[in-house]
């Protein structure tokens, strides 16, 4: 369905240039996320100075320097590091993957809360994240014409305020009351999300748009990768310590380190996301 109708919807507006592939740019970059990737997702089955972890953590650590010596003097990278020189962007980056992180650990405790705490069928346990998602795409639209209103700031200032009530609602949570707060934290986001996407590409210019398109999506990949890894790390950790309620204590665990993300993100919005239209 989404080849069909992009291929009918997306038409290509800028002329094509012919440009030389950076493979080993690419490799080193893939690399080196693909390696931190495993190592943070196995922090929960393994120990952190394993080579599971460790040893992965360190391969991941050393291609992105080598993708970072070799790309930093290209001027033809195929991502240039020299845009993280941009403050405002890269702040706004690490706002918009902090929301990713939050996102998908919700994502992964809501489920398993239902299952496990509730004791909820697993089709239940789906259901109750369903209207979140409606909210989700709806409230995406009504990002959309409030930045092109108010500009960036109102909508994600908005969508954060609205996620940190979540956060401050620990477990115990009953179904009812988890549809609730994955509706509130999914308008929230609905409307924060793409306008720190579209905020951050306009202090790139133009010229840098694709590179800095190509970085989010790269990195909103990485950090669901991490938002996953956190909850599932927090959650075995507290089921090892408390054998009776471990899945309850450890969404509160989570939650308190999503609230601290969560307001991180308050200040560098405040900070960093311009007032101005």
């Amino acid at each position: 369905m989404s080849l069909f109708t992009g291929s009918y919807s997306i038409r290509q507006i800028n002329p094509l240039e012919k440009v030389k592939f950076k493979y080993v740019q690419w490799l080193s970059l893939a690399i080196g996320l693909v390696c931190l990737m495993l190592g943070f997702t196995r922090i929960a089955k393994h120990s952190f100075f394993s080579i599971q972890v460790l040893g992965f953590l360190i391969l991941g650590i050393i291609s992105l320097l080598i993708w970072l010596k070799i790309s930093w003097s290209d001027k033809a990278a195929l991502i240039s590091p020299k845009l993280f020189k941009n403050l405002r962007f890269s702040m706004q980056l690490i706002a918009y993957c902090f929301a990713k992180i939050a996102t998908l650990a919700l994502g992964f405790i809501f489920p398993i809360y239902v299952q496990a705490v509730n004791h909820g069928s697993v089709s239940l346990a789906g259901w109750v994240t369903f209207p979140g998602a409606v909210i989700n795409a709806l409230m995406a639209a009504v990002a959309g014409k409030l930045f092109d209103k108010k500009g960036a700031r109102l909508p994600i200032i908005m969508g954060i305020i609205a996620s940190l009530i979540l956060m401050n609602v620990l477990a115990p949570l009953s179904n009812l009351a988890i549809v609730l707060l994955y509706v509130l934290y999914y308008g929230g986001y609905g409307v924060c999300f793409g306008s720190l996407m579209t905020s951050g590409l306009i202090t790139l210019g133009k010229e840098n748009h694709a590179q800095g398109n190509a970085i989010f999506n790269t990195l909103q990949q990485f950090s669901g990768a991490l938002g996953t890894a956190l909850a599932e790390t927090l959650i075995a950790l507290a089921q090892n310590k408390y054998l009776t309620n471990g899945t309850a204590v450890g969404s509160k665990w989570t939650f308190m380190v999503l609230l601290i993300l969560i307001i991180i993100n308050l200040l560098l919005a405040l900070a960093f996301v311009p007032k101005k239209k």
